[in-house]
């Protein structure tokens, strides 16, 4: 469990290295409210769901991919909605994405989407976690939902496993 501070410092010096490496194919974009920067996160979970971005979404364009972080409190909440404007998903994808840790994928382990809905959820409990939804040739948007919690806030997944934070 890190800050948000810290956890979009991380992203942003990924995407960074990523642009280089793929001469600038897209932009990224971060907007992130300043009021929920030192509420909690999980650590490293924004990465996985952007290096899905570029290398599903946006790696393969012929035109200027493009990535938007956006982060927000609702409620007691917190969303992230991580968005691109490259190759969509098929509809008979998305529903093993975020739990079928079996198959063989093109690129990558495919174990990544997979690994941050469960870390989210065991440490907050089911109603939160990761949902995705997609266009084919629109883009793909990732939602993450957690619970705003303070730098000093206890978490309560089960009262056998608890964390202070």
């Amino acid at each position: 469990i890190i800050s948000i501070r810290d956890e979009l410092q991380h992203a942003q010096s990924y995407m960074n290295i990523q642009k280089v490496r793929y001469k600038n194919k897209f932009q990224i974009t971060f907007d992130v409210d300043s009021d929920i920067l030192d509420c909690c996160i999980v650590k490293l979970i924004l990465q996985p769901i952007l290096e899905n971005a570029i290398n599903y979404g946006v790696r393969e364009m012929d035109d200027c991919g493009e990535i938007i972080v956006q982060g927000r409190k609702e409620e007691d909440e917190i969303l992230f909605t991580i968005a691109d404007n490259g190759m969509g998903i098929p509809e008979e994808e998305i529903e093993f994405l975020l739990t079928d840790t079996q198959r063989v994928h093109k690129k990558g382990s495919g174990v990544g989407l997979v690994n941050v809905n469960n870390r989210i959820k065991i440490l907050f409990g089911e109603k939160y976690g990761l949902h995705i939804e997609s266009e084919l040739d629109e883009g793909t948007t990732a939602t993450i939902i957690i619970p705003k919690l303070e730098e000093t806030a206890e978490i309560n997944s089960d009262e056998s496993n608890k964390t202070k934070l």
